[in-house]
């Protein structure tokens, strides 16, 4: 009993001096967008990716993923500053891989699994997106795509999209909150003298427990240069927007 108590009290010094200066984000001062492991066999690739959001503090900053593969070693690796996301934000993304011609990152090398957290530093203080303590975590897919991926704040992310031929395609992430949903594309092709609407279809999910769903749309636009659009996703009597930070998605 007195070994029990002693190993519990020295977890908790080192889990204090770790964590000492430190604060777990409890509103918008970093937090995950999204991110994903790809893997392709043949070359032995696999990529561990994602994009983060911070609050802009301060000039001087740091943005760190901290992340394990066996939950013993611990790996840091750096994200870089994308650009913001509006007057208080900025996007900061980060991407690691390796394959089998190289040594670099060989904590990927046949990877089963991936928990991480963000560490975000500024102003002398250091704040935690631990995913309220439980850590994320993401696994790699077994089943084609070869890709996994997770959301961590929005519950609504667009993915990709493009425009040709007199088509207007695109990909959207909603997590699934509910077995009923809709996912809605609010578009114009003039600027917004005139607005059109249009429902993208599910395709599938996008990791092994299901938390993440891919919805596809294509949507004829016949003589269509520019195509200004948001995202409106519907479940359970709530509707949740995507639509860039109010500056809405363009394509050309």
């Amino acid at each position: 009993m007195k070994k029990l108590f002693a190993g519990l009290m020295m977890f908790t010094l080192i889990f204090g001096a770790s964590f000492a200066g430190s604060a777990f984000a409890s509103s918008n001062e970093v937090k995950l967008l999204d991110s994903d492991v790809s893997v392709i066999y043949k070359p032995g690739y696999v990529g561990f990716s994602g994009n983060i959001e911070v609050a802009n503090l301060g000039p001087v900053k740091k943005v760190t993923v901290h992340y394990t593969t066996d939950n013993t070693n611990w790996y840091d690796t750096s994200a870089a500053y994308v650009g913001p996301t509006d007057a208080d934000h900025e996007k900061w993304r980060f991407s690691i891989s390796r394959t089998d011609a190289t040594t670099d990152h060989s904590e990927l090398k046949n990877l089963d699994f991936i928990k991480f957290a963000i560490k975000y530093e500024v102003n002398n203080q250091t704040y935690w997106d631990n995913n309220g303590g439980a850590n994320y975590y993401n696994q790699v897919n077994h089943n084609v795509p070869l890709r996994s991926v997770i959301l961590g704040a929005p519950n609504v992310l667009n993915a990709n999209s493009s425009l040709s031929n007199g088509d207007f395609n695109g990909n959207i992430y909603v997590k699934n909150l509910n077995p009923a949903k809709s996912v809605k594309i609010l578009y114009t092709t003039d600027d917004w003298a005139t607005t059109h609407e249009a429902y993208a279809v599910y395709t599938g999910s996008l990791n092994n427990f299901n938390s993440v769903e891919n919805w596809n749309y294509t949507i004829n636009v016949p003589g269509a240069t520019n195509v200004k659009y948001s995202i409106e996703y519907t479940t359970g009597g709530q509707t949740y927007l995507d639509n860039n930070y109010g500056h809405n998605y363009e394509v050309f």
